[in-house]
C-alpha cells in the first residue's frame, strides 16, 4: 500500500503527499509491533472527520477507499466521502500495460462500482463520471443515477467518452429536483415532454450535447434558478431559445450554423460568444460551406441575438473568417439597444481581417 500511496502521490498538493507518506511512515511503524506509545503520534487521525473527507476527496478513489483499512478511525470516512470522482482508471487492475483512459473489464468494473456504492453510509453530494462504456451498459447506469437522484445528488457530471455510440441521459436526472449544478458531456438530452425537476440547477453546461430545438428549450426553461448556461457544440439543434430569469453568464460556442434568442434573460451580465465556422475541404468530414443551399441568414440571427441584451457589462465574441464573410454578405439593420454606454468591457477576437468586415462588425455592435 505504501509503494501505491507514494506513486499516485505526485499529482496532489505537496502538504497532502507529505500527509500520506506520513500516514504510510505510522502505519508501517505499526505494523513492526512497537507498541502504541512508542509510535509517533498520528496528527492526521486526530484531524476533524470533515477535514480528513476533504483530504480523501483529493485522493484517487482507489487510495481512498483503501484507507478503510486503516484503523477504526479512518474504516467510516470514505463511506461518507461528500464527492466521488469516477473514471476508467478507478477500478481497472493496477497494471503499467493496460490503457487507464479505457474500461479493462467491463463487468468488474461496473460490479466495483455497485460495490462503492452499495457502501454508502451518507448520500453522494457530488458525483462525476467520464467514461466510454455509458451506452453500452445503459441499464447499469440506469439504476446508478435513479439512486444517486432519488437520494439528492447535487451536483452531477457526466461524461460519455465513447464518441462513436452516444448516451441518452435518463428521465430521473430530468426529475431530480436537488441537482444545483449539470454538467453533460456527447449525451442525447430526450428531455420528457413535461419535466418535473431541474428548478434547482443555477448551472447547466452542455459540451456536444444533442438535443431537438423544443427539448432544449423546455430544459432551460425549466432550470428558473440558472444562473450560468454553457452551449459549447451542441449537435442537432437549430435555434436556442432563452428564456431565464436569473441568467447571469451565458457561454455559447458552435461550428455550425444556429440562431440564438433571448427572449427573457434581464440579470444577464457577461456574455461569451464563439462562432469558428469554417469551410469543408478534403481532409475534414465536417464543416460549414459558404455555398449551401441552405441560408441561415447569420446576420439577422446575430442582430436579433444582440438586441436582446438589456443589461450586460462583459461580452466577448469569437467570429472565424468563414463566419465574417458571411456577415459581409448580408445587409442587416443595426441594433438599437447595444450601446457602448451599456457595455463596460468588450473583447473581440478574430482570427484575421478582411478589409471591411472590420466595419461591418463594428457596425453590427454600434461602436464608433
Amino acid at each position: 500500500m505504501e509503494k501505491n500511496l507514494r506513486t499516485s502521490s505526485v499529482k496532489l498538493p505537496r502538504f497532502l503527499k507529505w500527509m500520506r507518506l506520513l500516514h504510510a511512515y505510522l502505519k508501517n511503524k505499526k505494523k513492526q509491533g512497537q507498541p502504541q506509545e512508542e509510535v509517533a503520534e498520528d496528527l492526521i487521525s486526530r484531524l476533524p472527520d470533515d477535514i480528513l473527507r476533504i483530504i480523501l476527496s483529493k485522493l484517487p478513489i482507489r487510495d481512498a477507499a483503501v484507507t478503510t483499512v486503516l484503523s477504526s478511525r479512518w474504516a467510516p470516512l470514505f463511506p461518507t466521502l461528500p464527492s466521488l470522482k469516477i473514471d476508467a482508471a478507478s477500478f481497472n487492475p493496477m497494471n503499467p500495460e493496460i490503457d487507464s483512459d479505457n474500461v479493462e473489464d467491463v463487468n468488474e468494473w461496473v460490479d466495483a462500482l455497485f460495490s462503492v456504492l452499495d457502501s454508502r453510509r451518507a448520500p453522494v453530494q457530488k458525483f462525476e463520471i467520464g467514461v466510454e462504456i455509458l451506452d453500452c451498459c445503459e441499464l447499469d447506469f440506469y439504476e446508478v443515477f435513479d439512486d444517486l437522484c432519488a437520494a439528492g445528488v447535487q451536483e452531477l457530471v457526466i461524461r460519455n467518452y465513447e464518441y462513436c455510440d452516444l448516451y441518452e441521459i435518463p428521465w430521473p436526472v430530468f426529475s431530480c429536483n436537488t441537482i444545483v449544478k449539470l454538467e453533460l458531456q456527447h449525451c442525447v438530452l430526450a428531455v420528457p415532454s413535461k419535466v418535473t425537476g431541474l428548478r434547482a440547477v443555477k448551472s447547466l453546461e452542455l459540451f456536444d450535447v444533442t438535443v431537438a430545438d423544443d427539448k432544449l428549450r423546455r430544459m432551460i426553461s425549466r432550470c428558473r434558478a440558472m444562473e450560468k448556461l454553457v452551449i459549447i457544440g451542441c449537435n442537432k439543434v437549430k435555434n436556442i431559445v432563452i428564456r431565464s430569469p436569473s441568467l447571469l453568464e451565458l457561454v455559447i460556442s458552435s461550428s455550425r450554423p444556429f440562431a440564438v434568442s433571448l427572449k427573457s434573460s434581464p440579470r444577464l451580465t457577461s456574455m461569451k460568444v464563439s462562432f469558428r465556422y469554417y469551410l469543408k475541404d478534403k481532409y475534414s468530414d465536417g464543416g460549414f460551406c459558404l455555398n449551401d443551399s441552405e441560408k441561415t441568414f447569420e446576420g439577422t440571427n446575430l442582430i436579433n441575438f444582440l438586441n436582446g441584451l438589456c443589461g450586460v457589462k462583459n461580452l466577448q465574441l469569437n467570429f472565424s473568417n468563414v463566419y465574417r464573410m458571411m456577415l459581409s454578405k448580408e445587409g442587416v439593420a443595426l441594433p438599437t439597444r447595444l450601446t457602448p454606454h451599456m457595455i463596460t468591457n468588450i473583447v473581440l477576437w478574430l482570427s484575421s481581417w478582411i478589409s471591411g468586415t472590420n466595419n461591418c462588425l463594428l457596425n453590427v455592435l454600434n461602436i464608433n
